[in-house]
């Protein structure tokens, strides 16, 4: 305080003008609580104002000073309190004075309110403790139960969060979208996540990857202070890593699921689109024995990966392991990791080296245990480098025994009961899938003894391969003495049967190869015509038929649009396989005869020389679909969309409306 008083006393004696200043603005801070105080210095102001540059002003100063010390010495405790804020509005006062007299009063408000520079930088702490990691610990409550996302979506249930330092953390719940009267997924983020951006893009970019097989991204808005995105659900869908805590699946079943799911991650791939979070978690299987895999790039992102940060190359070889280790779960029950996760016992290491699935279970074919090995980058051997090479090395695999009776889920026997499993093949003393379900049929005393009926069924087998033999044997005679009828019955005479013999479909023969093809439309796009070859060239794109507007397209276009393929010259056939990308289309396979025009014709398929031969119906996406018929002689084949679903518009320009596209194309025969 003693310096605040001499601060202003040796300014009065350097300058006549501000001299009365400096007791004026000490009084102003300091000597507030005392009213004779205030009294004296307004008096000050007055004779300062009059009295310009005489000496009585400097008396009336000195009279002023004294009254202020002596106020100051009746009150320290206060000044000592008010120390800083005095110094600070004396300061400001002084510079004031020299002005213009008349302002005294707006002086005075000005040396008050001259310290806003301090308070400005002092609310600065609290902004940024605002945004400190510490702030989450009290996060406001992201969505509440019954909540309605655009008037549209009504929340049922939080299924789980994804965690993360930010808060409140992402969230995946189970709504209602009360438009549709279905179920959907919601993944909510908050507006002020510092991902919300991120997550956006990661929404669209996964919307665009036209494969079923993934769990599909419906509608992403931003609504108030959330950002929703509204996906597929899939009802009565089962995880992986549940599943597998039953024990691992049958090496069919599980080298099936991972092909499926390798194919779908080569389209994502050729869209420049990476997963990034692949799991036994996001992978499911459905009722019907589908897989679906949920959380294309989005998982990832809400997670707070930011896989579109890492380098390309890094973010597909990253995918390429997932896979691998998700194979390896799927046949072992084990993670094959440093920690468990997932529910799942960490795999055995010799060393530092895993064990294969083999050495761990004895029923994994050696092919398929060294192809894991080349996924997970164990071995000898190169690793794969892209799901693509991953894709067609599952595809070179010989076929396993049960994948002609179960697509994806093991499928439990119904003719026997099953056979104990050596130890061996156990994993953590959970059963495997593949050793035949808990039930059992009839105890065994109440059938027939094993050996007459493994007796019956021999001969009955015996009888129905040389049948069948002899049939294929007959038929191929006739077929090379006359290869240009119409068609052949599938009921071929032999005279040791003295009957006619019943081929089933779909058992003539080999893939075919196909030299042309043909777009049955009436104004297909450069595009569609340009493209058409990708349907049977091991292309993952696919042909993708012209966009439909109108609904009544497939009677416009003469019963439907498809592809008509060339095989060059007439062939037996008897089958038809090839995949979709959309699902819910009716497809119908025709054929016509060598010397048929098989072009597009206005008067519909019959004009054109085509025969209706099998009509599928609600064809599903993104796995092989096989259509048999009576084997027949014939140089074309066509596939034709006569129903298709109503589509969303594409990245590539392509618009909304009905379309679908088909890929993998094969005709079977002779």
């Amino acid at each position: 305080m003693a310096a605040l008083a001499e601060n202003p006393a040796e300014q009065s004696e350097d300058e006549d003008v501000v001299a009365p200043q400096g007791p004026e603005t000490e009084p102003t801070a300091e000597a507030v609580p005392e009213p004779k105080a205030v009294d004296e210095l307004e008096a000050a102001d007055e004779e300062s104002d009059g009295e310009s540059e005489t000496s009585d002003s400097d008396e009336a100063g000195e009279r002023e000073a004294a009254a202020v010390t002596e106020a100051d010495d009746e009150d320290q405790e206060e000044a000592d309190r008010e120390d800083e804020p005095a110094e600070e509005e004396s300061a400001a006062a002084e510079p004031v004075a020299e002005t213009e007299p008349e302002s005294k009063a707006e002086s005075t408000a000005e040396s008050t309110a001259e310290p806003e520079p301090e308070t400005d930088e002092e609310p600065e702490e609290p902004e940024s403790s605002t945004w400190a990691p510490a702030e989450p610990k009290e996060p406001r409550e992201l969505a509440v139960v019954g909540r309605r996302l655009g008037s549209r979506y009504r929340l049922e249930r939080m299924v789980r969060g994804f965690g993360g330092v930010f808060a409140p953390e992402p969230q995946l719940w189970v709504g209602v979208d009360e438009l549709l009267n279905r179920r959907v997924g919601v993944d909510l983020i908050a507006t002020e996540h510092p991902l919300v951006e991120q997550v956006a893009r990661a929404a669209r970019d996964a919307a665009a990857v036209p494969d079923a097989r993934f769990v599909q991204v419906l509608d992403a808005v931003q609504d108030e202070d959330l950002l929703y995105i509204v996906t597929e659900w899939v009802p009565g869908a089962e995880q992986l890593q549940e599943r597998l805590a039953d024990g691992p699946l049958s090496p069919a079943s599980a080298t099936h699921m991972v092909r499926d799911l390798a194919e779908a991650m080569v389209r994502a791939h050729e869209a420049e689109v990476a997963h990034g979070a692949m799991n036994p978690a996001t992978v499911m299987i459905t009722k019907a024995g589908e897989v679906k895999l949920r959380g294309l790039l989005v998982e990832a992102t809400l997670s707070g990966a930011e896989p579109e940060a890492a380098d390309p190359d890094d973010r597909y070889a990253a995918d390429v392991l997932a896979l691998g280790q998700i194979w390896y779960a799927a046949l072992t029950a084990r993670w094959p990791g440093t920690v468990a996760e997932y529910g799942l016992e960490t795999a055995p290491v010799d060393g530092a080296t895993l064990y294969t699935p083999a050495q761990i279970r004895a029923a994994v074919p050696k092919q398929v245990d060294a192809t894991v090995c080349r996924a997970l980058g164990l071995g000898e051997q190169d690793a794969f480098t892209t799901v693509k090479e991953l894709s067609d090395a599952i595809r070179a695999l010989p076929k396993l025994r049960e994948e002609l009776s179960e697509p994806t889920v093991p499928v439990p026997p119904r003719t026997r009961s099953a056979k104990p499993v050596p130890a061996a093949n156990a994993v953590g003393g959970a059963e495997p899938r593949d050793t035949g379900p808990s039930w059992s049929p009839a105890p065994e005393q109440r059938k027939p003894p094993v050996w007459r009926r493994r007796g019956v069924l021999a001969v009955g087998g015996c009888a129905v391969v040389a049948l069948a033999t002899l049939a294929a044997f007959q038929l191929s005679g006739n077929d090379k003495n006359n290869t240009t009828t119409g068609s052949i019955s599938n009921a071929t005479p032999h005279p040791s049967v003295g009957g006619l013999v019943s081929i089933p479909a779909g058992t003539v023969g080999k893939v075919l190869p196909i030299s042309s093809d043909t777009v049955w439309d009436q104004s297909p796009s450069s595009g569609s015509q340009s493209s058409a070859v990708n349907a049977y060239n091991s292309s993952t794109a696919g042909w993708k038929m012209t966009t439909q507007y109108d609904a009544n397209w497939a009677k416009e276009n003469a019963g439907g649009i498809g592809l008509v393929f060339n095989l060059g010259s007439a062939h037996t056939v008897d089958q038809v396989k090839f995949q979709l990308a959309n699902a819910g289309a009716t497809v119908e396979i025709l054929t016509a005869p060598a010397g048929a025009s098989a072009a597009w014709n206005s008067g519909g398929f019959s004009a054109a020389g085509l025969t209706m031969q099998k009509t599928l119906s609600n064809v599903a996406a993104g796995q092989t679909v096989t259509a048999n018929f009576a084997a027949t002689s014939a140089q074309y084949v066509a596939i034709i969309f006569t129903q298709v679903q109503q589509q969303g518009a594409l990245n590539d320009g392509t618009p909304a409306g009905y379309r679908d596209t088909v890929l993998d194309v094969q005709v079977l025969g002779e």
